[in-house]
This record gives C-alpha cells, sequence and structure tokens, in this order.
C-alpha cells in the first residue's frame, strides 16, 4: 500500500453560529458506538488530477450542508460541537493488487487497507472525525472509494443519502439540504446517561455473501405459498436465513437453543405524518421474532412471524405520532438489556433499494457496492441487487456456526455462494 495524500476536508463555508451546538437525538444516544463502513468499487478508468480536485470539493461543499460530520462529540458523549474541525480523506494505491483480485476474493485483509488506517469498524467516535473516506487506486486501473461514518450521527439510509448528495455536487446537481433530525424532532432526554456501548469485533467471526437473484425468490415464495399472503422479499431471505443459523447453532451444541431475531425499520416513512426522505441522523428501531420450541422454525411459519412482527410495530397510528412514539421508545429502552440475556441474538438489517449503486461521482456508478466484513456474532445485512429484484445478503457467523451455515442444503437450493462482479 502506498499512501499519496492524507489531508482534513473541511466545508467549503462555516457553519453558522447558532447551528454550532446540539444534542444527539433520543435515537442517536441510544445508538452504539461503531463506525458503518461502505465499499464502492469502480471498474478500470483513467482518473485525472482535475476530477479528483472535483471529488474533493464536492466533498467540502456536501458538508455545508451536512455540518454535524464535520464536527466532533464532546466528552458527554450527547453534545456535538459543529466546529467545522472536518472530515479525512486519504488517497493511496495498492501496488500487485488487480480490482479483479478483490472483486474475486474480497479479503478482511484487503478491505483492512482500502480504508483510512483505524476507521474501519472503529468503536467510539469521541475525539475524532464523525467521516473518514479514502480513494484507493488499483494496479492496472479500477479504483474503490471507501466511506466509514460514525452511527452515532447517521444510519445507514442517512448515508446512503449523503453519498448520493455528494456525488450530485460533483456533477452539478443542485439539492435542498437534508432536515438533520437532532436539531429537527422534538428533544426528549433519557431518566438515565447511556453508557459508551461499543460493538466487539471478533476475528473469530467469518462473514460470507450470498447472492439471491429473481428467480431463487420466486422459488422461496412458492415454497411458503399458504402459510402466508404476499410475503417481501426481504421477509423471505430474512426468515431462511435465520432458519439456517438455527439449524447450524442446534447441530453446534447437539440441542435446540431459544432464539431472537432483532429486525431494524427505518421509521421514517411509517410514521402517522412520514418525516422527509433526506432526513439524517438515527431513525430505525426494531421488532423482535423470538423461538422457542424446534417445531417454530419451519421457513412458512418464520416468515408469517416476521409480518406479525412488522404489523404490531406499526399497527397503532396513534402511537405513530412523532412525539408519541418517541416516548414509547424512551420507555421500551430500559428494558432492550433483559430480553437478550441468556439465548442466542441475531440482529438483521436492510438497505433498501438500489441506491449505493447510483453513486456516480463523474466517473460512473460503482460496479459493486457493499458493507466490509462484519466480523459480529450472528449479524445479517441484506441489499438490494443492483436490478432491484434480488438480494445480497452479508452473513456474519462464528467460524464452526459458518461452516455448518453454508453446508445448509436448503441454503444452497436458494442462493449463490459466489457471484460474478465484473
Amino acid at each position: 500500500m502506498e499512501i499519496i495524500s492524507k489531508e482534513i476536508i473541511k466545508p467549503s463555508s462555516p457553519t453558522p453560529h447558532h447551528l454550532r451546538t446540539f444534542k444527539l437525538s433520543l435515537l442517536d444516544q441510544l445508538t452504539l458506538h461503531t463506525y458503518a463502513p461502505i465499499i464502492l468499487l469502480y471498474e478500470s478508468r483513467i482518473i485525472t488530477s482535475t476530477s479528483i480536485d472535483v471529488f474533493k470539493k464536492s466533498l467540502a461543499e456536501t458538508l455545508t450542508k451536512y455540518y454535524p460530520f464535520a464536527g466532533r462529540l464532546r466528552d458527554d458523549g450527547i453534545t456535538v460541537d459543529c466546529n467545522d474541525e472536518g472530515v479525512v480523506l486519504v488517497q493511496a494505491k495498492l501496488v500487485d493488487h488487480k480490482l479483479s483480485d478483490f472483486l474475486q476474493n474480497p479479503s478482511y485483509e484487503t478491505q483492512r487497507l482500502l480504508f483510512p488506517e483505524g476507521f474501519l469498524w472503529k468503536g467510539s467516535c469521541i475525539g475524532y472525525a464523525f467521516l473518514a473516506a479514502q480513494v484507493t487506486y488499483f494496479s492496472g486501473g479500477g479504483m474503490a472509494v471507501t466511506v466509514s461514518l460514525s452511527h452515532k450521527v447517521a444510519d445507514a439510509p442517512s448515508l446512503g443519502i449523503f453519498l448520493s448528495d455528494w456525488a450530485a455536487v460533483a456533477r452539478g446537481e443542485v439539492r435542498p439540504p437534508p432536515l438533520i433530525l437532532a436539531t429537527s424532532i422534538p428533544s426528549l432526554d433519557l431518566a438515565y446517561t447511556m453508557p459508551e456501548i461499543v460493538i466487539e469485533m471478533s476475528e473469530a467471526c467469518v462473514t460470507k455473501r450470498f447472492v439471491f437473484d429473481a428467480g431463487m425468490i420466486s422459488r422461496l415464495r412458492l415454497s411458503v405459498i399458504g402459510f402466508v399472503e404476499n410475503p417481501t422479499k426481504i421477509g423471505l431471505v430474512t426468515a431462511l436465513l435465520y432458519r439456517c443459523a438455527i439449524a447450524a447453532s442446534t447441530a453446534k451444541t447437539g440441542g435446540f437453543r431459544n432464539s431472537t431475531l432483532i429486525q431494524l425499520v427505518n421509521m421514517r416513512q411509517r410514521l402517522a405524518a412520514p418525516l422527509p426522505e433526506n432526513s439524517v441522523g438515527n431513525f430505525t428501531w426494531y421488532f423482535t421474532t423470538s423461538n422457542h420450541r424446534e417445531s417454530e422454525t419451519s421457513l412458512g411459519n418464520l416468515v408469517v412471524q416476521l409480518k406479525k412482527g412488522i404489523k404490531e410495530l406499526l399497527d397503532n397510528r396513534d402511537n405513530l405520532r412523532l412525539e408519541n412514539w418517541l416516548t414509547s421508545v424512551r420507555e421500551s429502552a430500559y428494558n432492550v438489556k433483559e430480553l437478550f440475556d441468556n439465548i442466542d441474538v441475531y440482529r438483521c438489517s436492510h438497505v433498501r433499494g438500489g441506491s449505493f449503486y447510483q453513486m456516480d461521482f463523474g466517473w460512473g456508478n460503482p460496479k459493486w457496492a457493499t458493507i466490509a466484513d462484519v466480523l459480529v456474532k450472528n449479524a445479517f445485512v441484506l441489499y438490494d441487487t443492483p436490478d432491484g429484484d434480488g438480494v445480497e445478503a452479508v452473513v456474519s457467523l462464528e467460524e464452526e456456526h459458518m461452516r455448518l451455515f453454508q453446508s445448509n442444503e436448503e441454503l444452497a437450493h436458494f442462493a449463490s455462494f459466489t457471484r460474478s462482479r465484473i
């Protein structure tokens, strides 16, 4: 790896005084400390110094609208100083490593080189930039753009909105500013100080990627006819991954263990009065699906449970009025830890739409867009495929658990373990 440059990019114009300090929203405060790392891979193309200058300049201009991202979190863990200290931007070159090599084998060791040092799955953001990006050139052509953004100021939809706006500015488009949620929604305080909880990364975990194309989704849908009406592709894939993970756990331990699946939901458009789609901050919540008997884990039954879970989350229209809903979130947050003690817990999130495949900074759309290897026990991250009809699943399990998971014949029937990316 050859580092070409490392610099701090600041907003192109200073943040107005009245916007320079704010407190994190309730949902920001409840979010764990970690950075979300996205990888965008672009095919062979000559990248000129002019195009990189546009890339940097457009980042500075975008930060004027996303001013919290250029700030710093105070030691109290809840106050953001929007002081224009800036974000990290690195340019680097991978020597003797081709883009096609990485697409065939996106190893974690190489992924680490694609991110600014220390920012791949970084924990606490206190005292550090909220955002770090890197442009890496492969030998023989092609490049990677990676962005690592603190979960304390943004969820996955926010990261997609930011990248889309940044790319639009690079192309010369003008878009309205985002709605910064922490300054725009009711400020409800926790009755306690949220501890700084960092997600534990473990090198004992293995990340694999599975692709479910449109044909496979159709076969999944046919397999649950009679159990549930109009199942969604995400519900089907999530249920299958959960079912196969339970089966692997049972084989690994020699007996069935109680388990819970935590499904994250983007709530922006689910409220009684929906928020704008370009609302930036944390605005996801969850529902759970629990299983206490092996007989409950048929694919059809799990799809039904997931559909029931989302219905219960969204059913009470009065509770979906913004302030009522935030109050219910605050009340339920006290009991979250106790809910998940002494059982297997799986976490699933879905990055909606193919927006990450539309990130054209002036050199075309990415060939592949994905999250870095997760290395967190029992995690599923789902992405829509570029055509919008399929699903790519990033799955992280402990090594022995993953070995058993991969050997599941039902998973092999519906999923492709490899894909051609170039």
